[in-house]
């Protein structure tokens, strides 16, 4: 389904996508990648109809590597670290947990994330081994942690640290299929543990990035065996960048006093180190979906068409770089902004921003009935029947304006299919109401797949007032003891 939305000079296509499906799992399983339409404009040094289609930069901006940090858990030391990365000109993530309701301002959550430097990512409500739990409840600490980070940062959270590091059980097969549909159902792309993501038959090829990670000490910093793994890493470049092109020191954020001085240390060496990108995990996480959904085309002379993915589902709303070889490109534009060029190595990379209407939300709350809170006005509801799998939402737009660009993604627990499924509308007036049904199916049995509670979310995106936001609605229903 295609729908067509006019802004003030210039058309967008805003497209529903299903990413291509693999052999033995379909993408669209897991939602549609919902895409839209730019037109880039490149100025040439000479004949501009001579010039290819250009390709897409595994990296922002061209450099050789993306380089990042994984911090766990809800440690208050995290700032100290924070503030010492940011001395020394490195980014990156805080893995927290939600055990317990924050008031936004005075969360860690926030005081992270303040200036945009860092960002956060998933790392379960309570901090339990996953592979002990059942599906549902797996599906339960990975969703709802990420709808409480998102409302408590007003960002979107794309990338996930299992709790100690447990996603299998060797002896159960299924917890890892269980673990991995909970991933995908609760709307992460991005994990930190490699092989969950290279050696995972579960997960969908090219759905879910990862990256190379480098530990400087958790307690005391042991600087040598550190750097002898970066210096190997940028030896076998090719090799690893097969794999991935980000590098993330972690993972607990301990060091104190000396030790932290010297993580200190570590930082202010690397940051120059080699030919660097500093990012967030979240915005590599955005950027690697962006690559990898993006389609270009050419059209008239100097004029190339951007098919790619909406910004609110990446995560983060970073520019997409096109390489173009040679130095012909003078300078490139999009929607009438100028895109940022740069020259080297005999190639010219050009950055293309996002259109702002297709950008990520910067509100987002969530309510379980009723009025949210940062949203007056906009009333929601969601049931969910386990015993007949019907599913329902409703939508009344109480606010003073019309709301567009509405995307519903209702996520249910691994017991039930589908796990996810979408709906569009293009607008809802003032004083209207939405009401949309579905019936999902139990399909397995036993205690792994039975247990635990049925915890269902619905996430919706939209605009108001001009401003894109994010409103999630959420139920719970115990479930029956069942029977093997």
């Amino acid at each position: 389904m295609v729908s067509h939305f006019a802004l003030t000079a210039v058309v967008l296509t805003w497209l529903s996508a299903a990413t291509a499906p693999t052999a033995n799992t379909d993408q669209s399983a897991y939602g549609t990648t919902e895409t839209y339409r730019q037109v880039l404009v490149i100025e040439s040094r000479s004949d501009s109809s001579k010039l290819p289609i250009p390709q897409l930069a595994p990296v922002y901006d061209g450099r050789k590597w993306a380089l990042s940090t994984r911090w766990d858990d809800s440690n208050p030391n995290a700032l100290n670290i924070r503030r010492k990365m940011l001395e020394n000109g490195i980014r990156g993530t805080f893995y927290l947990n939600s055990r317990k309701p924050e008031p936004q301002q005075q969360s860690l959550a926030h005081k992270l994330t303040d200036q945009g430097k860092c960002s956060i990512g998933g790392h379960s409500v309570s901090h339990p081994h996953l592979p002990k739990l059942p599906a549902n409840e797996t599906f339960y600490q990975l969703i709802a942690n990420r709808i409480a980070l998102e409302c408590l940062t007003d960002r979107p959270v794309n990338s996930l640290a299992f709790p100690f590091g447990g996603y299998q059980d060797r002896e159960r097969p299924e917890v890892l299929q269980g673990v991995t549909e909970s991933f995908l159902r609760a709307g992460y792309h991005h994990c930190v543990y490699i092989y969950f993501v290279t050696k995972n038959p579960f997960l969908p090829p090219g759905m879910v990035s990862t990256g190379l990670q480098v530990i400087p000490g958790d307690r005391k910093v042991d600087a040598k065996t550190f750097w002898a793994r970066m210096e190997k890493i940028r030896q076998s470049s090719s090799t690893y960048q097969k794999t991935s092109h980000c590098i993330f020191l972690g993972v607990h954020p301990w060091q104190q006093g000396e030790e932290l001085e010297r993580l200190g240390q570590v930082m202010k060496k690397l940051r120059n180190w080699d030919d660097f990108w500093h990012c967030t995990q979240t915005e590599y996480a955005a950027f690697v979906k962006q690559r990898r959904n993006t389609i270009v085309k050419k059209l008239d002379s100097g004029q190339f068409e951007i098919t790619r993915p909406c910004a609110f589902q990446l995560g983060s709303d970073d520019p997409l770089t096109l390489v173009f070889d040679g130095q012909e490109v003078k300078s490139a534009s999009v929607d009438g902004i100028a895109c940022t060029v740069r020259h080297a190595d005999d190639k010219t990379f050009v950055n293309v921003p996002h259109n702002s209407r297709f950008g990520i939300p910067k509100t987002i709350d969530a309510t379980a009935e009723g009025t949210a809170k940062k949203f007056p006005g906009l009333i929601s509801s969601l049931t969910f029947d386990p015993e007949t799998g019907k599913a329902a939402f409703t939508l009344k737009n109480a606010t003073a304006v019309q709301l567009t660009d509405l995307l519903l993604t209702l996520s249910v627990p691994p017991a039930f299919e589908p796990g996810i499924s979408q709906w569009k509308r293009p607008q809802l007036a003032v004083g209207d109401n939405w009401s949309v049904a579905t019936t999902v199916s139990p399909r397995r049995t036993g205690n792994y797949w039975r247990g635990g509670r049925y915890y269902v979310a619905a996430q919706l995106d939209f605009v108001l007032d001009g401003k894109r936001g994010r409103l999630f609605t959420t139920c719970t229903v115990a479930a029956d003891t069942p029977s093997e």
